[in-house]
């Protein structure tokens, strides 16, 4: 497992078992509304970091685009809860805080798609790629 994935694991485990300390910490509004959507977000992280392991052991020729996946999810959802921050003031603080996380999440990813892509261009096809 990557340091990202344990990463994600770790967060969506996190705010899926202890939503409202979540929100304590970040210093958002806290309710029931934004406990339950802090925990389907805690569910997307979980899903995302076994379902990437899950792809990378089951493809290991196919690491770089397994990281370009994740980037992509996570940076569609950095724009999504920036255009919440926008929408919702009220719910600004944790939407800006959930995007600034997918964006390191995101960055990263791409950087780890960069290091697969030395790896392939020194050993292609060859024990880089089943890492």
């Amino acid at each position: 497992m990557r340091p990202n994935d344990i990463a994600r694991l770790a967060l969506g485990a996190v705010v899926l078992a202890r939503p409202g300390t979540s929100i304590r910490v970040v210093g958002g509004r806290d309710g029931e509304d934004v406990r339950r959507t802090v925990r389907l977000l805690g569910v997307r992280y979980l899903a995302q970091s076994l379902g990437s392991t899950w792809l990378r052991q089951r493809h290991p020729g196919h690491q770089r685009q397994v990281s370009v996946g994740n980037a992509t999810v996570d940076l569609l959802h950095a724009a999504l809860m920036l255009a919440v921050a926008r929408v919702l003031p009220c719910r600004r603080r944790l939407a800006l805080v959930s995007a600034a996380a997918a964006t390191g999440f995101a960055t990263r990813d791409l950087l780890a798609w960069r290091q697969d892509r030395r790896l392939e261009q020194i050993d292609p096809g060859g024990a880089g790629g089943g890492r």
